[in-house]
């Protein structure tokens, strides 16, 4: 059984140019270890070496130096592509053909059999939510309907991994809605993995088990999400249902919230030594009344100081 469903060690690409005596390293020595059943969100800023990896993993491209491993096969082996659905950053699809034509040409290449293929098309168009739209020509279709399509085709095969560049990339807030059902019910009635770019950080948070953070080729950090954002926690937050304990502690709350009858929720910033023994001495005369938990940092906060501090650093 293999333990992860990607693993890339010191993996490195470099770009050369008549213009540049060095190479430009478009990824530098790249290491990451991705589970089995995993959401993974694969971040940073353009230029950072994201879809790079990606070509890299799909066999687009070769490394300039490094090991990468998908399904436990080397990344160029062909015969693990078969397991594998791929939707690249901006795909081109034939205008001229409805979307079961289009389809239809991606379950033959992928020589699914013919008395199975029209049925999976069906399955698919079901899953993406296209069913209605079936007949319509393709460059008739929103950028939304396309990504929809994108992703049939990335199904068809039914994928033990998805590796998606950017897939929510120019949808509109109810399309990404739909995009991340989409993505989570791949992992959970279909048990794949999935290893998805993306610049939108709060569809990130909201989605993802783990996640890596890229900046100019180099990984900042990588891991389990919760466990990377309660590392840089902002503070602490309370769950307060006694008045008297509220009058005593929302002088000190950087922000109060009214989350049920009787029940308030006081945020913290900072862990200030006097308010903690505040906090403490609260529990100890009020037992369950009032709760303390961490406060995560967000996921946002946490990219731009992580990227912040690498380029603070590289200037240093």
């Amino acid at each position: 059984m293999e333990e992860f469903i990607i693993q890339t060690e010191e993996l490195t690409k470099d770009y050369s140019s008549w213009l540049r005596k060095t190479p430009r390293p478009a990824l530098d020595r790249l290491t990451i270890s991705i589970p089995k059943n995993c959401i993974f969100g694969f971040l940073g800023p353009n230029g950072a070496g994201k879809t790079t990896t990606i070509k890299i993993l799909m066999g687009l491209i070769r490394p300039t130096g490094g090991k990468a491993t998908v399904l436990g096969k080397p990344y160029d082996d062909v015969e693990s592509k078969n397991r594998i659905g791929f939707l690249p950053d901006s795909p081109a699809f034939t205008p001229t053909l409805s979307a079961t034509e289009f389809l239809d040409v991606c379950a033959r290449l992928l020589k699914i059999p013919g008395e199975r293929r029209k049925k999976r098309i069906e399955e698919v168009l079901e899953i993406v939510r296209m069913t209605q739209h079936a007949k319509s020509k393709i460059g008739t279709f929103s950028r939304g309907m396309l990504q929809r399509i994108g992703i049939a085709q990335a199904i068809l095969n039914d994928p033990e991994l998805l590796i998606l560049d950017e897939p929510l990339l120019g949808l509109d807030p109810y399309g990404r809605q739909e995009f991340k059902e989409i993505i989570l019910g791949q992992k959970r009635d279909f048990h794949a993995s999935v290893f998805f770019s993306s610049h939108i950080l709060s569809d990130v948070e909201e989605i993802c088990d783990c996640i890596s953070i890229l900046n100019k080729g180099r990984l900042l950090c990588s891991g389990p999400l919760q466990a990377l954002l309660s590392g840089g926690g902002n503070g602490v937050t309370v769950d307060v249902r006694s008045e008297d304990a509220l009058r005593e502690l929302v002088v000190f709350a950087k922000q109060t919230n009214r989350v049920a009858d009787g029940e308030w929720e006081l945020l913290f910033e900072q862990k200030d030594p006097a308010v903690e023994v505040k906090i403490n001495e609260l529990v100890g005369r009020f037992g369950d009344r009032v709760q303390i938990r961490n406060a995560n940092e967000e996921l946002e906060s946490f990219f731009f100081k992580k990227i912040e501090q690498d380029n603070a650093a590289k200037m240093n």
